[in-house]
């Protein structure tokens, strides 16, 4: 066997840097485990709220473009000198409507 000299004061990440484990046997069920695991920690949480439901219905798309056009309107308020406006959440039949006015200062 060829004698490997180990340097001092290196990290666990500096000593194990450009490692590459072949895949055993072993390694192979090790990581068929881990992915068992990840699948049963993705279980629905039985603490959730109410707000955690109805928020199940607004997805990172609806959510980014609700947030830009929220951004325009209050740009456009801004240019009108407003500095701040409320808004409010109505149902029109099918369709939900965002309704947006200047708060009036006290």
């Amino acid at each position: 066997m060829a004698k490997f000299k180990i340097q001092k004061g290196l990290s666990d990440a500096d000593m194990m840097k450009g490692f590459q484990e072949q895949e055993t046997f072993e390694t192979a069920i090790l990581k068929d485990d881990a992915t068992t695991v990840r699948k049963a920690n993705n279980k629905p949480n039985p603490t959730k709220t109410d707000d955690d439901f109805y928020q199940e219905f607004l997805t990172e798309r609806i959510k980014t473009e609700i947030g830009k056009l929220l951004l325009a309107i209050k740009m456009d308020y801004y240019k009108e000198d407003v500095k701040d406006f409320s808004i409010q959440v109505k149902r029109n039949g099918k369709d939900i409507v965002l309704e947006t006015s200047p708060k009036k200062l006290k």
